[in-house]
């Protein structure tokens, strides 16, 4: 199981004698003796056979399960995270599951991809971007172009994928969220059942990993 590490305090030593005592001498031997034992324990974690892997920090694993239309050609959508695979240290809240909560401030790397499907017989936009705390993430847009259906059961498709990092400075108000809008109602997101011959597994319409990267500077 992973640990939590907490940085070793440095103990306050006790004031020297004037003259030699071997009790004195014992008892500050004793204090040097548990802090670094402390410190030997922090190192034997961090450069041990296992290295990093008995280190934890907050990380997700994000899906859903479900198809995501459209509110409208002049509404911004958010992606639902309905089924997470992973939650450490992060969490799913909002009303149709679509705020993403951090526990603990600092830099994150958050990398998403978006099955979008076009049903229509002519190409259409797509954009998405990312919200932050209900605002705009400024320089967040990315657009595209969705090609139109190529018959009458095999849909026009792209997959968006964008990476970034995110800074965290008050987590008990800030929350992240990811948006779309498309210029057509048959544009969305959309959930694949899983198939066969061969066997395949399921297609969700998002998947998100995110990565707790660094403090805050």
């Amino acid at each position: 199981m992973a640990q939590q590490l907490d940085p070793p305090v440095a103990p306050r030593l006790p004031d020297p004698e004037m003259a030699y005592r071997q009790g004195f001498f014992s008892q500050f031997n004793n204090v040097l003796r548990l802090y670094f034992n402390r410190l030997s324990g922090i190192l034997s974690v961090l450069l041990g056979p296992d290295g990093g892997t008995e280190l934890q920090s907050p990380h997700a694993m994000l899906m859903s399960d479900v198809d995501q239309s459209s509110g409208g050609t002049t509404v911004a959508n958010s992606v639902q995270f309905d089924a997470p695979e992973i939650l450490e240290g992060i969490e799913i809240k909002g009303t149709n599951d679509e705020e993403i909560h951090f526990s603990k401030p600092g830099q994150y790397l958050v990398s998403f991809s978006l099955q979008v499907t076009n049903r229509d017989n002519q190409d259409h936009l797509f954009e998405v971007w990312v919200g932050f705390n209900g605002q705009n993430y400024p320089m967040s847009n990315t657009r595209y172009d969705v090609p139109q259906r190529k018959s009458a059961t095999e849909w026009g498709h792209i997959v968006p994928s964008i990476t970034g990092i995110f800074t965290v400075t008050d987590p008990e108000n800030e929350y992240l969220t990811i948006n779309w809008w498309s210029d057509s109602l048959l544009v969305f997101l959309e959930y694949y059942a899983a198939q066969s011959s061969p066997d395949r597994p399921e297609i969700p319409p998002v998947i998100m990993a995110i990565n707790f990267v660094s403090r805050l500077p």
